[in-house]
């Protein structure tokens, strides 16, 4: 039975993911959705849980370090242990760089604390169980982590950074049996943007 937790779970790519987990293996799958709006999450787990599939909600900011390892020691708890780790939360942005104030640059450190950081925090605390599972780590990068898009120069960054850093972990895994796939979804039609 698949154990997986899937981050950024609430709307868009991370929920419909979630859907597809539950009618693929139905009464097989325990399903942990993450992200910070629990409403949303709520309603995500009921549209799975309508599939069969079992479903604990972690409401997690994946920008605090200590909520995901919260996060990841729940699911451990609630299902003993962790197939796979899905790194979806992510958050967008729009600016020129010429454009963007001095006093405005802490939010280039926030979308890195979400779009990366919370990856690496999240793969780091699941690393123990995905190797005693032998399990699966995927991070859902951007084409805009492949090639710079002009006005989204933190963005770019924050995926450029999280493909560079899964690229090497998929090497240093590799011997532990544990796979490391990055996905580079282009425009998809979600919310992300409204939020940037």
């Amino acid at each position: 039975m698949p154990r997986i937790i899937i981050t950024g779970a609430s709307d868009g790519i991370g929920a419909e993911m979630a859907r597809q987990l539950a009618q693929t293996h139905q009464s097989r799958l325990q399903l942990t959705l993450a992200a910070r709006n629990a409403a949303n999450l709520e309603t995500v787990a009921r549209q799975c849980r309508a599939l069969g599939a079992q479903v604990l909600i972690a409401p997690t900011d994946v920008s605090d370090q200590a909520q995901c390892r919260a996060l990841i020691d729940a699911a451990v708890r609630q299902f003993g242990g962790l197939d796979a780790l899905i790194n979806n939360a992510g958050v967008s942005a729009h600016a020129l760089f010429e454009e963007v104030r001095a006093e405005d640059l802490g939010w280039y450190e926030r979308l890195m604390r979400i779009n990366l950081w919370g990856s690496v925090w999240c793969t780091h605390a699941a690393l123990p169980q995905l190797k005693a599972s032998r399990g699966r780590i995927v991070a859902v990068s951007s084409l805009a982590g492949l090639v710079g898009v002009p006005g989204r120069t933190a963005y770019s960054a924050s995926k450029f950074a999280m493909s560079g850093f899964f690229e090497a972990l998929r090497t240093e895994l590799k011997p532990a049996g544990v796979s490391v796939t990055t996905a580079y979804p282009g425009v998809v039609d979600t919310r992300i943007r409204y939020h940037g």
